[in-house]
């Protein structure tokens, strides 16, 4: 609710808005408690966050559920929250403490959702470059590139105009964003960017994600853009990981 990955991503996940800083807060909610978990969220703490945009103190709210699970007995990260903001400067705010009153006469403690979940992680991460568009799933790619900033500067340079015209062409696809991570840091951290890829079909996710067999003899914007990626100097692993959520409610 106020402020967690894995799993990522979220992202993030900022939404159709732009917002230049988000903060994801990852929580694990068991599944007997899923159903409290959400109706608090989506039409109580809503209300809050929804206040706080109105006042300018947030430009967005958006709860994510992710896509499957790795087992009934795994507690990594099944929802995420975004809270996302202008700038830097309003992270300085207290956006929730300050508009508790959009409750009206329901108590906080009546409605908590730290009981029925738990925070496995939080991140504060910046927009580097998005491609606007609507979208239900967020396919969240992180990535630990050797260079970051190669890594931004190739996306920017290479990629984004190469989704910004699949997208206008109906590829499939209907967004595109990339953020860095500005909080936590260093080497043993999990992920240090990640990029979105936004969709309204599950059907068009699976099939970005099912393997075809390289053609060699291909021709198109497909293979240009890789004869002229380094992507396989900067990020020569790939991925770290690749994690589908489902959008639940968005307020902004």
């Amino acid at each position: 609710m106020k402020k967690s990955i894995l799993v990522f991503c979220c992202l993030l996940f900022v939404g159709t808005a732009f917002a230049q800083i988000a903060y994801l807060q990852y929580r694990h909610v068991p599944a007997e408690n899923e159903s409290k978990f959400l109706e608090r969220e989506t039409k109580q703490w809503s209300k809050v966050a929804k206040a706080a945009i109105a006042k300018g103190q947030m430009t967005g709210w958006t709860l994510w559920k992710k896509v499957g699970v790795l087992s009934n007995k795994d507690e990594s990260p099944n929802y995420v929250f975004v809270n996302s903001y202008a700038n830097i400067e309003q992270l300085d705010g207290n956006p929730w403490g300050d508009n508790m009153g959009a409750l009206g006469d329901v108590k906080p403690e009546d409605i908590e959702t730290n009981s029925l979940s738990s925070v496995t992680f939080d991140y504060y991460v910046q927009s580097e470059a998005f491609v606007a568009g609507d979208y239900k799933y967020a396919l969240v790619n992180y990535a630990k590139p050797k260079d970051r900033g190669a890594f931004i500067q190739e996306n920017i340079d290479l990629w984004k105009p190469f989704h910004e015209t699949n997208i206008k062409n109906g590829g499939g696809m209907t967004y595109w964003g990339m953020s860095s991570i500005i909080y936590p840091g260093g080497n043993q951290d999990r992920f240090s960017v990640f990029t979105v890829d936004g969709f309204n079909k599950l059907s068009d996710v699976m099939g970005t994600l099912s393997y075809q067999a390289p053609d060699p003899t291909a021709t198109g914007p497909w293979t240009d853009v890789l004869s002229k990626s380094n992507m396989n100097e900067i990020l020569p692993d790939g991925f770290e990981y690749r994690i589908l959520y489902e959008r639940v409610m968005t307020v902004k």
